[in-house]
């Protein structure tokens, strides 16, 4: 990864307050952040000048690699918001909670592998037994490791529903945003109303969820992600969407976040795209290989 490039971002915060008086975490200062998800070394993150960092939970994605409380402390000492990746709409079978007895179909809410990613299985996200068993084990583990907040992935998990399962989109938007914002209360639950959640993709959950939900999702969330804004897109019409929508979420008081997998010759043109879209987007130029397995050092 790379050290952060000074992005000044105005945001317009209207977050709400909890009942207890406590405010939502202010992350208007946040101007660059750090993606570095296999086996990140924390004392080379906390000396970087980033002042948001998403990093797993665990140095090696399994129990026995688990970061302590002390770990996480230390770096957010040094200054920084961390906030731990979590894959919420796909099971991974390297993950503590995976049992060996499972398989597709065994439990109920486990679906086929994805051909993309090994050991990675599609669940019915909205599922109490994928709750249960699998993400607020998890949570629990992240906040009690200290973490500021989460990271969420496979937000988009709702369209391949309605994709390739033909389940109506209205529906599976509205559980997607359920199931964010049920992350969410918990988290706020146990470690205060500035527990911090971004989303990664998805953005068009926008549009596809009902009216109610679109408003609590965003009430839920704290931010937003995406990847290949730039750089392999899947199309220029799909690329101006994002771009709508994400004003949209920015409208909203939302921070920003965009990441693309380039490599050096062409940073500088990652940032004069994110200038010209005249968004507070802050970038992060990852390595092109998509492995976010090292720390990207870029000025």
């Amino acid at each position: 990864m790379r050290l952060a490039l000074c992005l000044v971002v105005a945001l317009c915060c209207g977050l709400p307050a909890a009942s207890d008086g406590s405010a939502r975490t202010d992350l208007s200062a946040v101007s660059s952040w750090a993606y570095w998800l296999q086996e990140p070394d924390l004392d080379s993150l906390a000396d970087t000048e980033h002042d948001l960092v998403v990093i797993d939970y665990s140095l090696t994605g399994d129990a026995d690699g688990e970061f302590s409380a002390a770990d996480i402390q230390a770096l957010r000492d040094s200054g920084k918001t961390v906030l731990a990746y979590l894959s919420i709409g796909e099971a991974e079978d390297y993950r503590f909670y995976w049992k060996t007895k499972w398989k597709p179909g065994k439990p109920g809410w486990l679906l086929e592998e994805n051909p993309d990613w090994e050991g990675n299985y599609k669940v019915k996200y909205w599922a109490g037994g994928w709750w249960k068993k699998g993400l607020r084990p998890y949570l629990d583990r992240i906040l009690d490791a200290g973490f500021d907040g989460v990271y969420l992935d496979l937000v988009d998990a709702y369209w391949w529903w309605h994709e390739e399962k033909g389940m109506k989109v209205r529906s599976t938007a509205n559980r997607m945003c359920k199931l964010v914002e049920r992350i969410a209360n918990h988290g706020r639950d146990r470690a205060g109303e500035g527990f911090v959640v971004f989303t990664q993709n998805g953005v068009s959950i926008l549009d596809d969820c009902s009216k109610k939900w679109r408003t609590r999702f965003l009430v839920a969330i704290d931010g937003v992600a995406v990847e290949s804004l730039f750089h392999e897109v899947f199309s220029d019409e799909d690329q101006d969407y994002r771009l709508e929508k994400l004003a949209e979420f920015e409208d909203a008081g939302k921070l920003l976040l965009v990441v693309d997998y380039i490599g050096a010759a062409k940073w500088d043109g990652f940032f004069d795209d994110i200038d010209a879209s005249g968004l507070g987007l802050l970038g992060y130029p990852a390595a092109p290989d998509h492995a976010l397995d090292e720390l990207v050092i870029y000025d």
